[in-house]
């Protein structure tokens, strides 16, 4: 039984460093701030069409302006620069509504991107974006 127990904990302390609520990797606002290449959502490598951007997101952690690109169209929107530090909404970002050949990378980035609630910087550098649930729905990688 005692057996058992250690496991369980075990388990749940990885699941907890692994989440956006874990503090070792507590980000910043500035950590944030410049332009972010959109690498994964919901755990899928994002590829973007031929003749497609790829997914973007930048951020002026000063003014508290989003922009950006889907791929397709353009993002645009702000963020609570006085939120505490690991939490951003980005529920209410807008986008520009051309039309493009293939539509789900941005529909995809769209859905992702109204679910953030928090963030967090990953040991490689990246930073994730997380849902309320804690669980990364979009890992950026910062642009060179």
């Amino acid at each position: 039984m005692k057996k058992v127990f250690v496991f369980l904990c075990m388990a749940g302390a990885l699941i907890g460093l692994s989440s956006c609520a874990s503090t070792k990797n507590a980000a910043t606002l500035s950590s944030l701030s410049g332009e972010w290449n959109i690498i994964e959502i919901n755990g899928a490598v994002v590829v973007p069409t031929p003749g497609e951007e790829f997914p973007f997101i930048g951020f002026d952690t000063q003014t508290g302006n989003v922009h950006g690109s889907t791929g397709c169209n353009r993002l645009l929107g702000n963020f609570d620069v006085q939120a505490k530090a690991g939490e951003l909404d980005l529920s209410g970002l807008g986008s520009t509504r051309m039309m493009c050949a293939n539509m789900s990378v941005e529909e995809n980035v769209l859905a992702a991107l109204s679910r953030v609630k928090k963030y967090k910087q990953l040991e490689d550098g990246n930073m994730a974006l997380c849902s309320s649930s804690k669980r990364p729905v979009i890992v950026l990688q910062k642009k060179k």
